[in-house]
């Protein structure tokens, strides 16, 4: 496993809309394999591998959850929008970077509770996101210098190895652009006609995909996600969702979509075959770039083979090396082996 990749495409921002340097890495390691990229109006990178065999999308969003600059004050202060789904409980006094004409460290600050008045059991309450402000501990005149309306801001957190996971942000979706990458390289050979997307502002409404699976109109498609891993102290267990270490879910269903069955059922048969881990995941919350693909044009035979992240949307997840690999597995055996698909 490239792990210095990982690494790299966690570190890196790329909000909704603002995906260009992780575009930029996308196209770099996927060069090798063709000449055949593209960008499309919406921004998704697409590249596709000719082959022989059924038309299959892979998609992985660019995008990570964070932040954008929507006002600042007389004295420096910024006021922000979440771009995605962000809990505020894990907002305030976090430091944060805002990515203006140069990298700008900032604190996020509200009023303290003890200044508060009213009601003291509000004091326990979480500070919504767009009263908090971001306090850079620079002069408002340097401010105005070097951050505009519209600049974005991600967590200011470096991806660490341990001997069994990683830690940093953005693994949703940067775990699933590299099983998109590390599969590709690693498939021993090829039964599909290939599409590698690379999609663009999946945390903003699963705005990318339909675009880009419009255009190129799939037999099956599949996205590969980073997902919630509950396998925590104090969640029952039948509201776990993906267990760390069971490798990668292949889903069913969720809040947006129910998958196709048959597809599903033959990428789980795949990896029994191979004795690569994964589990099967039934829900009803959450949502990703499959359901968009799913109802493109006539409709796509479509799944989701997600990694389990703890702590998703924050700023930072845990995320196991095991799951990581048994993904990569599993994505180049579906290369391999998508022509035995039969509708």
């Amino acid at each position: 496993m490239n792990w210095q990749l990982l690494k790299k495409l966690s570190d890196t921002p790329g909000l909704p809309g603002t995906e260009d340097k992780i575009r930029e890495i996308l196209h770099k390691e996927l060069a090798g394999l063709t000449d055949e990229i593209t960008i499309d109006p919406m921004g998704n990178l697409i590249a596709h591998i000719p082959g022989d065999g059924p038309k299959l999308m892979l998609d992985a969003h660019m995008d990570e959850v964070g932040f954008m600059v929507r006002h600042i004050d007389k004295a420096g202060f910024l006021r922000v929008i979440a771009l995605g789904g962000i809990d505020p409980r894990v907002f305030y006094a976090q430091r944060v970077v805002i990515w203006g004409k140069e990298p700008v460290i900032g604190v996020v600050g509200a009023v303290p509770p003890h200044l508060t008045r009213g009601d003291k059991s509000s004091r326990n309450e979480a500070v919504p996101i767009e009263e908090c402000f971001i306090d850079t501990g620079l002069s408002a005149e340097k401010v105005v210098e070097l951050i505009k309306i519209g600049d974005i801001i991600t967590f200011d957190r470096d991806c660490i190895e341990t001997e069994e996971s990683f830690i940093g942000k953005a693994f949703d979706d940067r775990v699933g652009v590299f099983m998109l990458i590390e599969g590709a390289k690693s498939a021993i050979e090829q039964g599909c006609d290939l599409y590698l997307v690379g999609t663009v502002q999946e945390e903003g409404g699963l705005r990318g995909a339909a675009p880009a699976a419009f255009g190129i109109d799939p037999a099956l498609a599949l996205s590969l996600e980073g997902t919630v891993a509950n396998d925590i102290p104090g969640a029952p267990e039948h509201k776990q969702f993906a267990i760390q270490g069971n490798g990668p879910e292949i889903r069913l269903s969720d809040g947006a979509f129910i998958a196709d069955r048959k597809w599903s059922f033959f990428i789980l048969d795949i990896a029994e075959k191979a004795n690569i881990p994964c589990q099967l995941m039934v829900k009803r919350v959450g949502g990703t770039n499959a359901a968009r693909i799913q109802t493109s044009r006539a409709g796509v035979k479509a799944t989701s083979l997600a990694l389990p992240v703890r702590y998703l949307h924050s700023p930072q997840g845990v995320i196991r090396k095991s799951d990581i690999e048994a993904g990569v597995k599993l994505t180049a055996a579906v290369i391999a082996q998508a022509k035995d698909f039969t509708a």
